[in-house]
């Protein structure tokens, strides 16, 4: 089936700015739904995620709020690069653009490094979270296929189309992250609410028997916290955050930096945790070795 965007956004193809003018070449499609599409595109040796959205009032809200976050003393300081119009079969479809962050899902990155590096990204997401939180917003639609995980546990949010501006109704939400769908809160923009999917994104990662794939056909009267706390006992290492997860589905954290502060505390005693804390140190101070090594042996060569 053709869609609106199969001709503007093909490799090789150019998007043009009406108003900015700036031109960028689409590299490849990164991914599509209903609030829009993201393409990765290069503008000279520069490359960024563009995000064209056809529902023109919801795109530009989700703009607005990126751009007031992008103006923050934070990591999200110039994320967004640009915003602009195109026209695509006769019709303007607004754009914006953003830094593009290479990285795979935090599902992928356990698979491959282990289960223990949830305390790092834990840390990174939780941190990240208080960033849009302090802006005055919620992230509001925090699901694994919206966060990236790259290097040593670093991670970075992808997709800002639930963004929403605190005390407001959540505009965009995934059901099973969503703590009304399990009876536990309102859909209200919440430094609580970001939380309660916070808590749900990580039992989700690590759970290896895949149960939160049948949830959604569970009657609304039946689904409860004590469903939850299965995944928890029967996984050591959600086991082991459960005092934090159980504080967070329950909505007891008032503040993302409060939760941020607890979750060190609790992840600090973790052996393992701290050894891999400590690896991009040890990475760092061994390439520094290696080039003292080498300038002594150009020194006295």
């Amino acid at each position: 089936m053709t869609t609106w965007y199969d001709e503007a956004f093909r490799p090789g193809s150019e998007i043009q700015g009406k108003w900015n003018g700036r031109v960028y070449v689409v590299e490849r499609l990164l991914g599509a739904g209903s609030n829009g599409i993201v393409a990765l595109v290069r503008r000279g040796a520069a490359r960024f995620a563009l995000k064209a959205g056809h529902e023109t009032v919801d795109h530009q809200s989700e703009i607005n709020s990126l751009h007031a976050i992008s103006l923050t003393e934070t990591s999200f300081k110039n994320f967004l690069i640009d915003a602009d119009d195109m026209t695509v079969n006769g019709k303007e479809i607004s754009f914006y653009v953003m830094r593009y962050i290479e990285g795979i899902s935090i599902s992928d990155f356990i698979h491959k490094r282990g289960q223990d590096w949830i305390y790092v990204i834990g840390s990174n997401l939780l941190r990240k979270l208080t960033e849009v939180h302090k802006s005055g917003y919620v992230f509001g639609d925090l699901k694994i296929e919206n966060m990236i995980v790259s290097k040593y546990g670093d991670v970075d949010l992808i997709d800002f189309g639930g963004v929403t501006p605190k005390g407001r109704a959540i505009k965009q939400l995934t059901e099973v992250y969503d703590r009304g769908f399990w009876n536990m809160g309102e859909r209200v923009a919440e430094e609580s609410y970001d939380l309660f999917s916070f808590a749900i994104l990580l039992l989700k990662s690590l759970d290896q028997r895949k149960r939160f794939n049948g949830f959604s056909n569970i009657l609304p009267q039946n689904r409860d916290m004590d469903q939850l706390t299965t995944i928890m006992r029967e996984n050591p290492v959600a086991s082991h955050i459960a005092p934090f997860l159980h504080k967070v589905l329950n909505s007891e954290f008032s503040t993302s930096q409060e939760a941020y502060q607890y979750w060190r505390k609790l992840v600090s005693g973790k052996k393992n945790a701290q050894s891999i804390l400590k690896m991009p140190w040890l990475k760092i101070c061994f390439a520094a070795s290696i080039f003292i090594f080498g300038a002594t042996v150009y020194i006295y060569w």
